[in-house]
């Protein structure tokens, strides 16, 4: 009685609960090798990390202990707002049926004992699998922490022994300063690998490893169409009802497409009754079914339902309804947006980490591509108008104001700096206007693909000045429209206008500066200064 669209909405709190606690203990990991700077050799940090695991699990069972609680609260609130839609829609049809005295009467659903079995039976079976959930991020977040300090002792072993890392070093270096700026340089790789593997919560038979938010979002799933499914065969136990019809829609999955349409009895006979028309109709034993099986007929991820079947009364359907189709069409595009929804969440939960370790590159980095993904999701909703943004299914817990100011500053840094702007024209785009400052020193090393733009006023003569940063921020190149007021000095163009570069030893030093005429290119791109 629930469409997959319904069973999805209901399972979104607790899911995010469980994605909660896998951030929280992440970033307890992280907080765990936070001293990765300190001057000790590699080998001696890793045997101090792997000595605080005794601590990290007893404050990974805190974070788990708390999550737990509000995930029980949240199955028992979800179990009860299922019944309730349910009985919304099953309960007004058999009312109806009682008062012709067609089916036998009953107590409301509220003191409905079966019914009250029924939940009992489906919150322990959810619960067991949240608790097994449970155990199983514990040992795997002890295991996920051994593997990442191991990680970066053996990653920065790697970095230390290069010959270009020792020579940036100096030659005078000892052994800790080596292992404290490796270390750093490791870290960043292995936080990325860290994010995307996570904390696995459960473990098939085929030894794959699901993600709290997959597999919490599949057992939640299944705990409400089976508590639909149980509380709609309660309320038929209640009015004396034993037939059910399972619904039909296209692409239905192999054991499903079996036994879609048809007319089964729970209490397990067979045989033959009418529908509305009269028309006989024939039904089966529930037992002979795929019901009860994970891939079956109403089971894990199914998109079938069941209703009551009553004999002269209600009419045989093979067929899905347009309405049904309509859910299938928008709980496919709901899953596109729970799944750009995923890429936001864990890129937060990066941006986090890497500022947990004390790394600003690398939440730079990681804050660009969290803007790119948020672009993503504007992108979808225009194209799919029916779909809602939802913020709170974005959030991630502790990625604040604070993070969250961090990550625009960065997108504008990057909107600005992130490359070599250009207009419609092809003239090139100022980043920093300095022409209504008087004197302006023009830093050497500045932002990362700048354009700085002044004016010069050499007596009566007004110039304007361009200076172009690289990639690195180093200044490689400066346009002039004039000669500095010493056409003599500079007799390049028409009107002294020409260039410098600049090339840079490695300790900063200026190697050497060389001053041309301007190039095609130059006056392209300065057409408009020119």
């Amino acid at each position: 009685m629930l469409t997959r669209a319904e069973k999805q909405e209901m399972s979104d709190f607790g899911t995010s609960v469980y994605a909660d606690m896998e951030t929280l203990i992440m970033q307890n990991i992280i907080r765990h090798i936070q001293n990765y700077d300190q001057p000790i050799d590699s080998d001696t940090w890793l045997m101090q990390k792997l000595a605080e695991i005794g601590k990290l699990n007893k404050e990974n069972i805190k974070i788990i202990a708390k999550s737990a609680g509000l995930g029980a609260t949240t199955v028992e609130r979800m179990l009860q707002e299922v019944v309730d839609i349910v009985m919304e829609r099953v309960e007004p049809g058999l009312n109806e049926l009682e008062r012709q005295k067609i089916v036998n009467g009953a107590v409301p659903p509220k003191e409905s004992k079966n019914i009250q079995e029924a939940v009992k039976a489906v919150r322990n079976q959810a619960l067991d699998s949240l608790n097994l959930c449970n155990t199983t991020m514990l040992y795997k977040a002890r295991d996920a922490y051994k593997k990442l300090v191991k990680d970066i002792t053996g990653k920065a072993e790697e970095i230390a022994n290069k010959q270009e890392f020792l020579d940036i070093l100096g030659k005078h270096v000892n052994a800790e300063a080596i292992g404290a700026e490796s270390r750093q340089q490791a870290i960043r790789e292995v936080i990325k690998e860290f994010n995307q593997k996570g904390i696995p919560a459960f473990v098939d038979k085929k030894g794959r490893e699901w993600t709290p938010e997959a597999y919490v979002s599949m057992t939640l799933r299944a705990t409400a169409g089976n508590i639909a499914n149980e509380a709609t065969f309660a309320r038929m136990d209640d009015r004396g009802i034993s037939l059910l019809q399972i619904s039909s829609h296209p692409g239905a999955r192999p054991k499903c497409s079996k036994d879609q349409g048809k007319i089964f009895d729970r209490n397990n006979g067979s045989g033959y009754t009418t529908d509305l028309h009269d028309k006989k109709v024939r039904y089966y034993p529930l037992k002979d079914s795929s019901y009860g099986e994970p891939d079956g007929i109403l089971g894990i991820n199914c998109g079938h339902h069941a209703i009551p079947f009553i004999p002269g009364i209600s009419r045989e359907r093979y067929f899905p309804t347009k309405d049904f189709e309509e859910n299938d069409k928008l709980y496919k595009k709901m899953q596109m947006q729970r799944s750009i929804e995923r890429d936001i969440r864990r890129q937060k939960r990066e941006c986090m980490l890497y500022n947990a370790a004390g790394d600003t590159e690398g939440f730079k980095a990681s804050a660009a591509k969290l803007k790119q993904k948020e672009e993503n999701m504007k992108s979808y909703l225009v194209q799919n108008p029916k779909l809602v943004r939802r913020k709170d299914r974005e959030q991630v817990v502790g990625f604040d104001r604070s993070n969250s100011a961090k990550a625009v500053a960065v997108k504008k840094h990057i909107d600005k700096y992130g490359a070599v702007r250009y207009n419609e024209d092809g003239t090139v785009k100022v980043t920093d206007d300095w022409k209504k400052r008087e004197h302006p020193s023009i830093p050497k090393e500045y932002r990362e693909n700048a354009v700085i733009e002044i004016t010069e006023r050499k007596g009566n003569t007004v110039q304007i000045n361009r200076t172009f940063y690289d990639s690195k921020g180093k200044m490689h190149r400066q346009v002039h429209t004039g000669p500095h007021g010493n056409l003599k000095n500079h007799p390049y163009g028409e009107k002294g206008e020409h260039k410098h570069e600049y090339v840079w030893n490695e300790d900063g030093t200026l190697k050497n500066r060389i001053t041309t005429d301007l190039t095609e290119t130059d006056r392209k791109e300065n057409q408009d200064i020119l």
